[in-house]
């Protein structure tokens, strides 16, 4: 059975109905958010970054960062307005919002 092995909870600033989560130095990505950021899907993906679309405008949000030791356990879509699954690999082991 999958264990949780650490949540982080962070604020993040949500403008123009986006937010994201990617490499901290920015300068080792090939993209930097918000370049290429499509507003049509919830959940965008580019090399050390994830897009995130919200359904509000400007707003800040609570954001649940977690590290399993496994696939955690499927949570019921029903509790969700969205809900989607990526991955992000970053170089220094130090992502930002």
């Amino acid at each position: 059975m999958a264990q949780l092995v650490r949540r982080q909870r962070v604020s993040a600033y949500v403008g123009y109905c986006a937010f994201g989560l990617q490499e901290s130095d920015d300068a080792d990505l090939p993209v930097p958010f918000p370049d290429d950021f499509h507003r049509d899907v919830f959940l965008g993906t580019h090399p050390g970054r994830l897009d995130i679309t919200s359904g509000g405008h400007t707003h800040t949000a609570t954001v649940d960062a977690e590290v399993w030791d496994a696939a955690p356990p499927l949570q019921d879509p029903a509790d969700w307005d969205e809900q989607a699954e990526a991955a992000i690999e970053s170089t220094s082991g130090q992502l930002a919002v």
